[in-house]
């Protein structure tokens, strides 16, 4: 009776805990694509839907409708953002000590620091970066081009944690006469 009451213990109780570690553990989530902009799902993005996503955030983040996004606009957009990753159970990136990462515009939203962006430059900001994730310049950013510039994004990154500053851009030389 011994040798059969034992097994079924041990049995048991190793059902019992991989149903609870199924029960509190929740699969993780589906990353999401690193570019986000063939809104069509064929799997490639192009320039036209860069520029329509581009219209697209301009158009959430103008809240009083004049054309121009302020620092304060894009504050409450990103606020929102959070409040919307919150709610729907999503992970929440964590800001850094001594308050939010991006608060406000800076330079690069901004690049002639009038204060407010335009929707031209908001496209001209997000054609910028199709282009540079673009490789072979043939105006559609495929899986390779998307996977190439998730792990270009990495190394960046990775390189800025490992030394502390920020990365310096490198100068073409002007061609000899």
């Amino acid at each position: 009776m011994r040798k059969i009451v034992l097994p079924l213990l041990i049995a048991a109780s190793a059902i019992a805990s991989v149903a609870s570690a199924a029960q509190t553990n929740p699969a993780p989530a589906t990353p999401r694509p690193p570019i986000r902009q063939y809104a069509n799902r064929d799997g490639v993005a192009t320039r036209a839907e860069a520029i329509a996503q581009a219209d697209a955030r301009f158009a959430q983040m103008d809240t009083d409708r004049d054309g121009r996004i302020t620092a304060d606009e894009i504050r409450a957009y990103r606020a929102a953002r959070h409040d919307r990753m919150v709610a729907s159970g999503r992970d929440v990136p964590i800001p850094p000590p001594g308050g939010s990462k991006h608060d406000g515009m800076g330079r690069r939203m901004d690049p002639n620091g009038d204060g407010s962006v335009t929707r031209e430059e908001f496209e001209a900001r997000a054609l910028k970066r199709f282009d540079r994730i673009d490789a072979n310049h043939d105006g559609v950013i495929d899986a390779t081009e998307r996977a190439n510039a998730a792990e270009m994004r990495h190394d960046d990154r990775r390189e800025r944690h490992q030394s502390g500053t920020p990365p310096v851009k490198a100068t073409v030389p002007a061609p000899a006469r």
